[in-house]
């Protein structure tokens, strides 16, 4: 499937979930909420875990949780369940999701498979809403309280906010693209005004996504997925673009694939040095593994930087697990 930029500096306090290849392992509805159910008959689970810095304590990492339950033949229930932490600071991300399937074809998803083959003849419409809050807090508890400081609060420093997302979704057997819109309405639940905060302005975070991927099939059991995804952020005015290919081969009750994805942000990053860097844009690779296996799906993958602006000497790990639960 497709990647989605992960910013590291301007991510938290805009609210987006800090995703770098998560929905790489066959779960775009990490990135679009139209997307909740795809390919779906009942219900499923997937679980999640990005760690970085191995060797390093407190390191950033990220613990994620999806389900999806199909409610009706047209409307479908999600939940996101995210965990950011990096040293003291921490981010609780949960989102609600309702999605409603429009069916151009006869064909109505109706197996437990949670991926198409060529003999499938899908054509579905798709519209999806994410109401959720966002909570950062900065954990407190081992400071040292014989330094008196005015800014800490009993361990209870935070900040909370309500976010809507929006999208829409074209899915059939051999081309599928999808639009949406994060933070489209980020308000702060202490009540506070909008533009209280010089750099954190709840209105000028809007996340505006597309991407599109095409499956060929082959007569041997393989198939090939190019895919792409562009985005822009608003507060920024930062876009990126991601170019993506998967292999995919059937195998007795499931399937295996392999991939590989690039990504490339445009916009410079400032570092501090005496000497100027120009055209100094992040860039990285990730190659993917993964597999279907009668009701349970597993994926790994990898992702090191391509320049001067690294992730580390361990780069990133992320492991899956997705279970059709009946």
């Amino acid at each position: 499937m497709v990647l989605v930029f992960g910013h590291f500096t301007v991510s938290s306090a805009q609210g987006f979930v800090p995703i770098f290849n998560e929905y790489l392992a066959e779960n775009l509805y990490m990135v679009h909420p139209a997307m909740v159910g795809v390919n779906l008959k009942n219900a499923r689970i997937n679980l999640g875990s990005r760690q970085q810095w191995f060797n390093v304590p407190d390191a950033p990492g990220t613990n994620l949780l999806t389900l999806e339950y199909k409610a009706t033949k047209n409307a479908i229930l999600g939940l996101q369940l995210i965990k950011d932490h990096n040293g003291y600071h921490s981010k609780n991300s949960n989102y609600l999701t309702f999605g409603y399937r429009i069916y151009l074809s006869d064909a109505i998803w109706n197996t437990r498979r949670s991926f198409p083959t060529k003999n499938d003849n899908k054509k579905e419409l798709s519209f999806g809403i994410n109401i959720g809050s966002i909570n950062y807090s900065i954990d407190q508890s081992s400071f040292d309280a014989r330094i008196p400081d005015p800014l800490l609060n009993a361990n209870s420093s935070g900040k909370r906010y309500f976010t809507i997302d929006a999208g829409a979704a074209y899915v059939s057997t051999h081309l599928s693209a999808q639009v949406s819109v994060k933070n489209i309405n980020m308000n702060s639940t202490q009540g506070d005004a909008a533009d209280g905060d010089a750099y954190i302005n709840p209105l000028k975070f809007k996340h505006y996504l597309a991407s599109l991927q095409y499956e060929i099939y082959f007569n041997n059991g393989w198939n090939l997925e190019p895919s792409f995804l562009v985005q822009f952020l608003e507060k920024t005015e930062e876009s990126s673009l991601d170019l993506n290919l998967k292999l995919y081969r059937l195998v007795k009750k499931g399937r295996i694939w392999l991939g590989a994805s690039f990504r490339q942000n445009f916009i410079k990053i400032d570092t501090p040095s005496e000497y100027t860097i120009p055209n100094q844009n992040y860039t990285h690779f990730t190659p993917v593994f993964g597999m279907n296996y009668d009701r349970y799906l597993f994926s790994y993958h990898y992702t090191s930087n391509l320049g001067t602006l690294n992730l580390g000497t361990s780069g990133l790990h992320y492991f899956s697990l997705g279970i059709t639960l009946f």
